[in-house]
Parts: structure tokens; C-alpha cells; sequence
């Protein structure tokens, strides 16, 4: 009888060790995916965040092309910069008068609430009087001003 006491307390042993191993594995397994799952949460959570704060200043960004004007003999136009949002801005100017060329001033920096003088040069081909000259000031958060002016 004790031989067979023996080989029964063996027998109990096993199960409980299998179990006590496939618990912890599966404990392990399920530990794993849940901080894979909360990094990847976490970082998509950030993603999200810093795109929210990007779209809320392209929105709040506000500029106008506030006066226009250019030098007696027509070689440079003066296109003065309002900036009335709460950020700072980046704006390329361009003005084409009619039938020539495009001209631009590249990234001219307005700080918030400020007014900024932008110097467009027509020294190829200055400016008459009463010539049209469309005016576009684009910002890098892709806002745009526009502005007609007549040449005097």
C-alpha cells in the first residue's frame, strides 16, 4: 500500500506544476501585449496631441496685408505685414504685375501683433503708373492675404 501512496502523491504533483508554469506563462504573455499595447497608446496619444496644437495655429493664425505702396521711379514695392493672431508667423510675399513676372520677398518673419515693412524689388522692369500688381502673402501654415494694388 505505501507504493501506491507514493505513486498517487507524484501524480497530484504534476498538474498542480503544469498549471502553476502555464499560469505564469500565460501572466508573462499577457503583461507583454498590455505595455506593447499602453507604448503604442501612448505614443498615437501624442501623435494626436501635437497635431491638434498644429491645426490650432494654423486656425489662430490672422495676418492682413495691412498698406501697399512704391518708390517714385516704380523699382521697389513696399507691402507692409499686419500680424493680429496670437503666433508668430513666416510669410513669403509675391507680386505680379500685369503681364510680367512674378516677384517675391521669401520668408520674412512677423512676430504677434506686430507690423513688418517687406521691400519686393522690380528693378528688372519697374513699375507705371496705374499698373495693376496682385499681391499674395503666404504663410507657412498655408494661410494666404491677398491684395490689389494700382501702382501710382
Amino acid at each position: 500500500m505505501r507504493a501506491w501512496g507514493r505513486m498517487s502523491d507524484k501524480r497530484g504533483v504534476t498538474p498542480v506544476i503544469s498549471t502553476i508554469i502555464l499560469s505564469a506563462v500565460v501572466i508573462a504573455v499577457g503583461g507583454a501585449v498590455w505595455s506593447y499595447s499602453q507604448g503604442a497608446a501612448t505614443i498615437i496619444a501624442n501623435d494626436y496631441v501635437n497635431g491638434t496644437m498644429t491645426l490650432l495655429n494654423e486656425v489662430i493664425e490672422r495676418f492682413t496685408v495691412e498698406h501697399v505702396n512704391n518708390n517714385s521711379d516704380g523699382s521697389i514695392l513696399y507691402v507692409w505685414i499686419y500680424n493680429y493672431g496670437d503666433v508668430d508667423i513666416v510669410v513669403d510675399v509675391y507680386a505680379n504685375a500685369t503681364g510680367e513676372a512674378f516677384n517675391y520677398t521669401l520668408e520674412n518673419e512677423v512676430a504677434s501683433n506686430a507690423l513688418v515693412e517687406v521691400e519686393v524689388s522690380f528693378q528688372a522692369t519697374p513699375l507705371q503708373q496705374g499698373q495693376e500688381v496682385a499681391i499674395k502673402a503666404h504663410s507657412r501654415r498655408q494661410n494666404n492675404a491677398y491684395y490689389k494694388y494700382y501702382a501710382h
